[in-house]
Parts: structure tokens; C-alpha cells; sequence
């Protein structure tokens, strides 16, 4: 049967060839559109290594110095107090939230002629910031613990660690960074700055928290927490850290980004599936007269659809195999880019450019036959419902 549809493709080559080129285009398109598609699920899926769920940010609005640390501290206690509220973290530095901060110029190094990588710097005061936002040592499975009387040791992220030590055991070892030697004590979960980036290297280091000039309070609560009560008895200045996450994305002009790629994606893709479906339906329409012709000769309504169908996704490979051909090239061209890359070589799937090619290509290939085949099935369902001598009289 296959043969029997391939040399009638071939004889209608001049009509088939219209359609032949559209596929190719549409392909090509297609791709590009299922690549950043499949980038964007890809980094949605990755786990944070934090959970900002029920976690809440106070500001005091004081400046914290010797006159001011003791109402400063009778502050912290009443929020420590409050019904509801199960850990608590003071800090002065905005930067150590998990979406915080930014890449700074130094240089994480094995001693000081190694090669080095950037990565973020967080000063931890406490070790309840890690039970705030449940970030996780790797080793223990427990929230991770700084050794906070200790200045000359750090915690790092497993990417980080693995991009220094590779798949030597980190603890004990030492990194080279602010001109200084810092022993490591603890590696934990890879950190996402967003919900659609890759995580970034991060190094967590003591700091001492009686050195703040002003105060931001993180708390993580349970379900017995009122955010209205709270309001009304300890303090107005609260709002989440889903709420904080989402107002930084918008300031760095994250969500116009997502927002603008997001619709022009559905926007081809809609045209595109209206292009192909209506490039079929006139197609078979037009056959009509075939169709009657072959149900004269004895052809079931299920045969008619089945060869329609199969016709339409034959073409439709035909025109996958250059399209391959372009696809590789734009590939190797370095036009497609990752989207929400932190770490160069990542070891992610996406890092991976010829799988993720395959993958990508392969997602197209399922996008565009469900299209063609639901293009290609619909006319000829209806097509074949028509009697052959009607069919055949309109001929």
C-alpha cells in the first residue's frame, strides 16, 4: 500500500510539491518554536533547592545600632512568638534571599592559579536561614548548617563543587576566593535564581549578625498562621517571598520576556496548524471525484481515510528529512541559544546541543503529524461519506 500512495505522490508531484515545500517551511519553524518550548519546561522542572512556600519577609523600618538593638531585639522576639511562626531569620543583606543578589566579579578557585567560576556570595549570620527557605545539605539530607565561629570555611552548591573538585569529595577540601582560603564543610542543593532559569554556583559563608546596619526578618510559618492578625498586632511591613520573586522577575523584565515569547510561540503555532489544515481540507475537497471513483471500485470509507492519511504523513516525511538537513545548520550556526543558562556545561539536557537536537526535532516531528493526520483525516472522513455517483457527477 505504501508503494501503491508513494508513486501517486510522485504523479501528482506538481500539486504534492506545493505542500512538500510548506511542511519543510513549517518544519523549520516548528522546531524552533518546540526548541525554546522544550527549554522552558526543561528549567521549569528543575526543583529550586529552596521552597519559599508560607515564607514571609518583615522589614523593621530601623536602623540597627547600639541605641537601637535592644527595641530591635524585643521586635524580633515578638515576631519569634507569634502563633504560627516556625522559624526565623534576621539579615541586613537583601542578597541572600534564594533569588537574590547578584553574580559578583570574584573568582571561586581550587588556590589561586586555578581556573576559576563566578558565583554568587551569601553572607549567613545564622543558621536558621536555612531552615527558613529548607535548603538542604546533600550529605545529611538535613537543613544544611554552617560553621558559623569558624570565618574561614564555606558551604557550596553541588554544581559548584563539581565544576572544582569534579567527582572528589569536597568536605575538608579547600576553595580560594577574596584573596583568602576557605575550607569546605558542606555541600548543598543547586540553587535556582528563577523558576525558568538553570541553577547558578553559589557559595554560603558565616557572617557575623551583629554587624547590621538594618534589619529584614525571613519567617517560614505553619498553617496556623493569620497573616491578618499578624498585621493588626505585630507589623503592617509583610508580604511574601512568592510575591518578592515575582516583582524582581518583573523588574529584571523576566515575565515580558516569558510573556512575549509565550505569545508569539502560540501565535505561529496557531497559524501554523490553520495553514496546514486548511492546505489539506482544499486538497481532499478536490479529490472528491477520486474518492467516488475509488468507492465505485469497491474501496471501504475505512480504506479511503486510511490512505488519505497516510499519503498526508508521507508527504509529510518527505519533507522532515531536508528540513533535518536545515535544522543542523541553523544548529551549527549557534542561532538556537539556552535560555536561562547559568552555568556553562551544565550537565543538563539542554547543555547536551545534538540529544537535545534529537529531542527537540523528534517533538516537532509528533507536533506536526498529529496536525497533518487530524488536517488530512477530517476532509476525507467527509469526503468519503458522499455518494459515488454524486462524487462523480459533480466530476
Amino acid at each position: 500500500m505504501i508503494q501503491h500512495i508513494l508513486k501517486q505522490i510522485w504523479t501528482q508531484r506538481r500539486r504534492n510539491g506545493w505542500i512538500f515545500s510548506e511542511l519543510l517551511l513549517v518544519f523549520v519553524l516548528c522546531w524552533y518554536i518546540a526548541d525554546y518550548a522544550f527549554v522552558m519546561v526543561h528549567n521549569r522542572m528543575i526543583p529550586n533547592g529552596y521552597d519559599i512556600t508560607d515564607t514571609w519577609q518583615i522589614v523593621s523600618g530601623k536602623n540597627i545600632n547600639d541605641s537601637t538593638r535592644s527595641d530591635f531585639d524585643r521586635f524580633l522576639d515578638k515576631v519569634k512568638r507569634f502563633p504560627g511562626v516556625q522559624h526565623i531569620f534576621a539579615t541586613s543583606d537583601w542578597g541572600v534571599t534564594p533569588f537574590g543578589g547578584s553574580y559578583t566579579g570574584y573568582q571561586i578557585q581550587r588556590d589561586s592559579t586555578s581556573t576559576g567560576y563566578n558565583a554568587q556570595t551569601k553572607r549567613i549570620g545564622s543558621n536558621s536561614y536555612f531552615d527558613v527557605f529548607n535548603i538542604h545539605s546533600i550529605n545529611t539530607k538535613q537543613p544544611a548548617r554552617l560553621f558559623l565561629s569558624d570565618y574561614n570555611t564555606v558551604m557550596l552548591t553541588q554544581n559548584l563543587a563539581e565544576s572544582l573538585f569534579g567527582e572528589e569529595s569536597p568536605i575538608g577540601k579547600t576553595v580560594y576566593f577574596h584573596n583568602k582560603t576557605y575550607r569546605v564543610t558542606d555541600v548543598v542543593e543547586n540553587q535556582k535564581r528563577f523558576d525558568y532559569s538553570q541553577p547558578g554556583n553559589v557559595i554560603f559563608y558565616p557572617d557575623d549578625l551583629n554587624e547590621m546596619s538594618s534589619s529584614e526578618i525571613s519567617i517560614r510559618t505553619g498553617s496556623n498562621f493569620s497573616l491578618e492578625q499578624f498585621k493588626r498586632e505585630v507589623s503592617s511591613d509583610i508580604k511574601s517571598y512568592r510575591a518578592i520573586q515575582r516583582a524582581q522577575e518583573f523588574e529584571w523584565g523576566i515575565t515580558k520576556e516569558v510573556r512575549i515569547r509565550n505569545g508569539v510561540m502560540i501565535f505561529f503555532l496557531l497559524n501554523i496548524a490553520l495553514g496546514v489544515i486548511g492546505t489539506f481540507w482544499f486538497r481532499n475537497q478536490t479529490r472528491r471525484s477520486e474518492i467516488g471513483l475509488r468507492m465505485a471500485m469497491g474501496s471501504s470509507h475505512r480504506q479511503i481515510q486510511i490512505q488519505y492519511l497516510i499519503e498526508a504523513l508521507l508527504i509529510l516525511t518527505l519533507a522532515t528529512i531536508p528540513a533535518v538537513f536545515i535544522n543542523i545548520v541553523i544548529l551549527q550556526a549557534d542561532l538556537i541559544k539556552t535560555l536561562g543558562q547559568e552555568v556553562t556545561n551544565s550537565g543538563y539536557i539542554t547543555a547536551n546541543k545534538w540529544l537535545r537536537f534529537l529531542i527537540t526535532n523528534g517533538i516537532t516531528y509528533i507536533l506536526l503529524a498529529t496536525i497533518v493526520a487530524f488536517s488530512a483525516w477530517i476532509p476525507a472522513r467527509q469526503a468519503s461519506k458522499v455518494h459515488p455517483v454524486e462524487a462523480l457527477r459533480d466530476e
